[in-house]
């Protein structure tokens, strides 16, 4: 439900906020509240667990599909990143923590990890790919620092999120070295 609210607001504020900075942060930000919880959303979607329609990069495609709605992809592609990063430390990869094909079923315990950690490097890549394409550099910091915090607790609460977080981390030092 949450989700569905921050999607709203983002929309919301992508839409008829105007074009400031700190209406661009704020609709990166409500875009990654949502994005960190969009995936859940195949339960009561009546999608099978992890589906592969949620838990990829095609909700920040389709957000892309209107250049009013970039901010929203951009904090889509941070928000799901974050939860399928999360997704890749499950207890067991077995059964329900597989990625599910439309009318296909469960593609395997292998495919699935292949699945989670290209998508979440696809949404996380890409929304920095937007992000750098619609921001001045300092709105950008500025939407990658509330991203981060927002990330980071997400990550701290979420099953396999410590991994993720310390990998992101990592990944992310690496980058800037």
């Amino acid at each position: 439900m949450a989700a569905s609210l921050f999607l709203l607001l983002a929309v919301i504020l992508a839409f008829a906020g105007g074009s400031g900075p700190w209406i661009m942060i704020a609709t990166v930000a409500a875009a990654t509240a949502a994005g960190t919880r969009l995936p859940d959303l195949d339960t009561p979607l009546h999608l099978q667990h992890r589906s592969a329609l949620i838990h990829s990069v095609l909700p920040f495609y389709v957000a892309m599909l209107d250049l009013r709605t970039w901010p929203v992809a951009a904090g889509l592609g941070f928000g799901i990143g974050f939860h399928l990063a999360a997704d890749l430390f499950p207890t067991t990869m077995r059964g329900f923590a597989t990625i599910k094909m439309p009318l296909l079923g469960s593609i395997g315990v292998f495919a699935s990890y292949l699945w989670i950690a290209v998508h979440a490097a696809a949404n996380l890549v890409g929304a920095l790919i937007v992000l750098e394409r619609i921001a001045a550099d300092r709105v950008a910091a500025c939407a990658l620092g509330v991203t981060a915090v927002l990330g980071a607790g997400y990550l701290l609460r979420a099953q396999g999120g410590l991994y993720a977080l310390a990998a992101i981390a990592g990944l992310g030092w690496l980058f800037l070295r």
